[in-house]
């Protein structure tokens, strides 16, 4: 089955030979770091060529999730010790978030950071503070915006908290074929800062819509005359051409001739 360790995690296989799991559940789950709950994303399927990041004990009980709610204080306090740590020790890092495992042995710390950081001094002693196990896991600023939630200027929630399934690769390609680039990164950048989950949602049609279509400044013919592409309204399927003797018009992009022009 398919679930979800943290809130700012991707989706993670996990083995069930448990009857009754339903989506939605939040389950007790044996994690290589402990001995976390869980929420089940999808109960009857598994993500292709991702290993099992645990076994499913149980259903979470009430008394699963007292634990939880009673090892919120603590989390907040080891929250606010390791942002002060980090400062102490003076590594670039924002610290985000703790999560304890049920019996309260192991804690999980998250953090954002721009390229890689060296954190082992900083776990050495939060380890001696708190006389547990510290893992730092380092998150992307995409992973940040999917636990804090909020709106986009579509005035929508925001598609990575909306959409609980991992997060989709965004490329400056995918904003290019839909003729959104020249816009500027700030237009078309989320909240997190990165290029908005939103232009892999047609990404696919408008690039098998442009398969057919010429390319800007691409020479070309209409009607026996030679003309260049100055621009394409892709979804009308109409391409703007420009004459030899400047005349620009709109035409229908079945009367665009394709080929190697000399020239002249």
């Amino acid at each position: 089955m398919i679930v979800r360790f943290f809130k700012w995690d991707q989706p993670r296989n996990a083995v069930c030979l448990l009857d009754g799991i339903r989506e939605g559940n939040k389950i007790v789950v044996e994690h290589e770091w402990g001995t976390f709950i869980a929420e089940v994303l999808i109960a009857d399927k598994s993500l292709e060529k991702d290993e099992l990041s645990g076994k499913v004990l149980r259903k979470a009980t009430p008394q699963d999730l007292e634990m939880v709610i009673n090892n919120r204080p603590k989390e907040k306090e080891m929250l606010i010790v390791a942002k002060k740590e980090s400062r102490v020790l003076d590594i670039f890092m924002k610290v985000i978030n703790v999560s304890m495992s049920l019996d309260g042995s192991c804690a999980v710390i998250s953090f954002v950071a721009d390229g890689r950081v060296d954190f082992r001094k900083l776990v050495k002693n939060l380890s001696a503070i708190f006389g547990k196990s510290i893992r730092l896991q380092q998150i992307g600023s995409r992973d940040e915006a999917r636990m804090a939630g909020g709106y986009g200027i579509c005035g929508r929630e925001l598609c990575c908290k909306k959409f609980p399934g991992s997060l989709t690769s965004i490329s400056t390609e995918m904003a290019r074929c839909q003729f959104i680039s020249h816009r500027g990164s700030e237009r078309i950048s989320g909240l997190c800062g990165r290029l908005m989950c939103c232009l892999s949602f047609e990404a696919k049609q408008y690039q098998d819509m442009l398969k057919d279509m010429p390319v800007k400044n691409e020479k070309v013919e209409v009607n026996g005359k030679k003309c260049i592409v100055i621009d394409l309204q892709v979804l009308s399927k109409k391409v703007k051409i420009k004459l030899e003797d400047g005349t620009v018009i709109l035409v229908d992009n079945s009367e665009v001739k394709r080929k190697a022009l000399q020239k002249t």
